[in-house]
């Protein structure tokens, strides 16, 4: 199955409220790059937002493809931001290519996307595993940034993916999902759906049973008072099961070692979805399609006359929601499982602690070297020669970077895939440069792993930091003008 891509006839072009699926076949969520230069394969993107505003790169979570972005466009066009929006080998129209390759090729696609846009974008916005792909760009693909590294640019990290610690690390803290085999793992694009539905006929006979079973029950009781009669100050009796799923299902802990008797109805099927992430079977990593609403209060941007807060998209959540998860169906899916082997760390390379603390050495050690290399390496030589003094020498090896990477991380509390101690612990590693990383601390307490895509604490935030540089560059433009 193919989404065909058209372009509207008439002068008033389909809009996401006027006509939502029109809409998405336009080109810019539809865009081909049909041979990458670089790995010779396919490459889809989405070009979305403001055709002119600022330049913003994002890399997807695990397993999703640039329709999980979709929902994004009415958003990022308020903001004034460019969003470019990649899919990774194995996801949408991109072709596939071993587990070994996919992160170095997956960039090489990402950098061959950017240079036929003609693109050097300065932001970069990352979610879940898109951290992965955000480090290697930093520290192996730096010209594809408007100044290189010097200054770099702005990362911005949206519950990233905090990588597996061993067991024995003091750090360590058990994933629920760390049980499942790597085989089922790699073909859960195939498998996944049949067993979803299997847990949800599962689910459905449970419910049922359950059902049954309070009724008998509450039967009973109704049936022995009307014998007995009530006991003194006797509180009424609740159906002990549907009380403690709702109590379950609200307070939850992060992470649990296997199904309580209340909850089998829903942990079967939930496990299954996901594998492939959320409450969808095609997206991944726990993200669903986000329906960002505008919030009341913030910025005004979204406020009419009465004050009341508009939608972004048509009448319904399924505007989004059903559509999109079913473009994303349609496409290819073989890369989910490549991702989520990466996320735990099982494939041929070591993509878990060890990486990420050698990924962020590397690129403060990049960074240091594109911002005051030079100027040592030429120190060093005017020391050889006789120019440069002691005091210039002590000066060189004191020098601190210039201009450090700002790094922004959201973390939501409730987040069940990366736990709090995995927050920390990623928080430690990305910290341990202070004077080349600047980072920043966003915690939202009854945030998740996926909300925070579609909510003020978050996505918003992003967008109008990105945003507000286009008009400070605007405003610094007319006073340049002006002033001449």
């Amino acid at each position: 199955m193919t989404v065909s891509i058209t372009e509207p006839a008439s002068s008033d072009p389909p809009t996401a409220l006027s006509d939502p699926q029109a809409y998405l076949c336009l080109k810019k969520f539809n865009s081909r790059l049909a041979r990458c230069p670089r790995t010779n394969l396919p490459v889809t993107f989405s070009d979305i937002g403001d055709e002119c505003g600022v330049p913003l790169l994002y890399l997807l979570p695990s397993g999703c493809s640039r329709w999980i972005a979709a929902s994004m466009d009415p958003l990022a066009k308020l903001y004034g931001v460019r969003m470019i929006v990649v899919d990774r080998p194995g996801c949408g129209g991109t072709g596939e290519v071993p587990l070994v390759e996919r992160i170095e090729s997956s960039c090489e696609m990402i950098v061959s996307v950017l240079e036929y846009l003609d693109i050097k974008p300065a932001n970069i916005l990352a979610s879940s595993a898109g951290i992965y792909y955000a480090l290697h760009l930093s520290t192996r693909h730096p010209s594809i940034f408007s100044t290189c590294l010097n200054p770099p640019p702005k990362l911005y990290l949206i519950a990233p993916w905090s990588p597996l610690l061993p067991p024995t690390h003091p750090d360590y803290w058990p994933f629920k999902w760390d049980w499942i085999p790597s085989s089922l793992i790699a073909t859960q694009h195939i498998t996944t759906p049949h067993l979803i539905k299997a847990a949800e006929g599962a689910q459905k006979a449970y419910v049922v049973s359950s059902r049954a079973f309070n009724t008998g029950k509450s039967f009973a009781l109704k049936w022995y008072r009307s014998l007995t009669g009530p006991e003194p100050d006797e509180e009424p009796i609740t159906p002990s099961f549907s009380t403690n799923f709702r109590t379950q299902t609200v307070s939850s802990p992060a992470y649990t070692t296997g199904p309580t008797p209340v909850a089998v109805d829903e942990s079967a099927s939930d496990l299954l979805r996901n594998m492939r992430g959320g409450n969808r079977s095609f997206l991944g990593e726990g993200t669903a399609v986000a329906h960002p609403q505008v919030d009341a209060g913030s910025d005004g941007r979204d406020q009419g006359d009465d004050d009341a807060p508009k939608r972004l998209w048509g009448p319904c959540d399924c505007c989004v929601s059903c559509l999109t998860n079913a473009y994303m169906g349609a496409e290819n899916g073989q890369g989910i499982g490549q991702e989520h082997l990466i996320c735990l760390n099982r494939g041929p390379e070591d993509t878990g602690s060890k990486w990420l603390e050698t990924a962020v050495s590397d690129l403060a050690a990049t960074i240091d070297f594109a911002q005051i290399g030079d100027q040592e390496e030429t120190a060093s030589l005017e020391s050889a020669t006789g120019a440069a003094t002691a005091e210039k020498d002590k000066e060189t090896k004191n020098r601190r970077v210039p201009v450090p990477i700002d790094v922004h991380v959201w973390w939501g509390w409730e987040d069940d895939m990366v736990p709090r101690k995995g927050q920390l612990w990623f928080n430690k590693i990305m910290g341990a440069y202070p004077d080349t990383v600047n980072l920043t601390i966003h915690d939202v307490e009854d945030g998740d792993h996926t909300d925070l895509l579609s909510r003020v604490e978050g996505l918003h935030q992003v967008l109008d930091m990105v945003g507000s540089q286009g008009k400070q560059s605007n405003s610094e433009a007319e006073t340049g003008t002006g002033e001449s």
